[in-house]
């Protein structure tokens, strides 16, 4: 095999290590973005929970 090659050849490795690793980036930022969902999701049921028993104490107040 050439210099000239074996130069390509790492390149070409190089290169779609690069983009490997650009795409664990990508996967890892979209499981964070689903969690933080799931997060946020829990929160809101929470509040509408509370929202429901403030409701609730403030009809049997009336």
């Amino acid at each position: 095999m050439r210099e000239s090659e074996k130069q390509i050849a790492k390149l070409a490795l190089l290169g779609e290590s690069i983009g490997l690793f650009g795409q664990a980036i990508t996967t890892l930022a979209a499981y964070l973005a689903l969690v933080d969902e799931e997060i946020e999701d829990d929160k809101f049921i929470k509040m509408q929970r509370q929202i429901d028993d403030l409701l609730s104490e403030m009809r049997q107040k009336k």
